[in-house]
């Protein structure tokens, strides 16, 4: 990526699937390549099975934003959050949140209201690198359970029970 900027790959992400949300499809593959990234697709239809191939350069992600712009509809309401343009959106945000250096999202519709969504990246080197991810773990663990905390003394002076859930998984290969 350029020396100058850091890359938000939640804006690039969704601009690229904003291009292909037209197009149906039931899994996409995406992957950087130096500046830019390269994209695979397969249709949902099985009777005309559609297979996709694209590059996108930091170019044609300018042109996608604005593009965008010119079609967004200020009355519009909320965005579909399962939408492919805002999962893989979301996807980008991770990574730019973290501070890494996106490699792939693999994105897959599994049915009306299931989709599988996995995130590759390189986290950024540090002098902390490696008790930054426990790190982070721990400050999301005493965030959330103060977040309960509060939930918990909020609804015993109003007299309900609010029931909250978090998952949090991490992965780690050696």
């Amino acid at each position: 990526m350029s020396s100058h900027a850091k890359p938000r790959y939640s804006n690039a992400l969704r601009c690229i699937g904003q291009s292909l949300e037209s197009l149906d499809l039931k899994a996409v593959e995406l992957k950087t390549v130096g500046e830019s990234f390269v994209v695979q697709g397969r249709s949902k239809a099985p009777q005309a099975l559609l297979e996709i191939d694209k590059h996108y350069t930091p170019d044609d992600i300018k042109a996608l934003e604005s593009q965008g712009r010119g079609k967004r509809d200020s009355n519009a309401g909320p965005a579909n959050l399962l939408s492919l343009s805002q999962v893989l959106r979301l996807a980008g945000n991770y990574v730019d949140r973290a501070g890494g250096r996106l490699l792939r999202v693999s994105w897959q519709d599994q049915s009306e209201k299931i989709q599988s969504v996995t995130i590759q990246y390189e986290a950024c080197v540090s002098e902390h690198s490696e008790d930054s991810q426990i790190t982070t773990v721990e400050e999301l663990s005493i965030h959330i359970y103060k977040q309960r905390k509060r939930m918990a003394l909020g609804s015993e002076k109003t007299g309900t029970r609010s029931l909250t859930s978090t998952a949090l998984g991490h992965e780690s290969r050696n």
